[in-house]
């Protein structure tokens, strides 16, 4: 993926896959000891040199491990670094009107930012608690009430219901970002913060496309295999 500004560096993805790996962001669980192959495979999977159904072949564990890390990597890091972007153009910025520009786009980044940390939390309490506990009951070959008890809290309906919704509300920002900026003679700065915009766009779609394509499906079919033992 190139950056849509030449003169801007493209984050590397290994670097960027293997950082969200690490403390302090990578999370401690049963799938504590990481797969060496799945950086290779998540690597590729963001150059667009794999699809995302070559992680299906990982264990529910190493996914949910890398899907929690990154959740981190977003709140600990990412949005950080944006708003700091924002707030040093707004700090630096002399012109009124531009000044104005500035503060709506301070508006519509915080409001998107408290829908995803809201995001974020729903599946951090909600999504991946119910797929470590349907992970053991697959794992210790669970049934009759215990098991029924587990299949029946499964969130996945609202799951992705939310889902698309955060993901129609981030492209709607992204477009108002770049509609203020069009035809404008922008500063280095300002296109610096256009870029971790888009670049953070990209981040999260590859995200999503993880969880709706390869971890939902995955915790469909072990579902859909444990229900046939009740």
């Amino acid at each position: 993926m190139k950056a849509p500004y030449n003169f801007l560096d493209w984050p590397d993805w290994k670097e960027t896959v293997q950082e969200r790996l690490t403390k302090p962001y990578r999370t401690e669980g049963p799938a504590s000891v990481l797969d060496p192959e799945l950086i290779r495979v998540l690597t590729a999977v963001y150059d667009e040199e794999l699809g995302t159904e070559e992680l299906r072949r990982f264990s529910l564990p190493q996914l949910v491990m890398y899907l929690q890390s990154t959740h981190r990597y977003y709140l600990q890091k990412k949005l950080p670094e944006i708003e700091q972007s924002l707030w040093h153009i707004m700090n630096t910025c002399q012109q009124a009107e531009a000044y104005q520009v500035l503060s709506s786009l301070v508006l519509f980044f915080n409001r998107y930012k408290e829908e995803l940390i809201d995001h974020i939390q729903l599946e951090e309490k909600g999504l991946f608690p119910y797929i470590w506990q349907l992970h053991q009951a697959y794992s210790e070959e669970w049934e009759g009430v215990a098991l029924k008890k587990v299949l029946d809290e499964s969130p996945l309906k609202k799951f992705n219901e939310d889902h698309h919704s955060i993901e129609d509300e981030l492209v709607t920002v992204k477009n108002i970002l770049f509609d203020y900026a069009k035809g404008s003679d922008l500063p280095l700065s300002f296109r610096v913060f256009l870029n971790q915009v888009q670049y953070f766009e990209l981040e999260l779609q590859i995200h999503a496309l993880i969880e709706d394509h390869v971890l939902v499906p995955l915790v469909r079919d072990i579902e859909l295999e444990l229900k046939a033992h009740l």
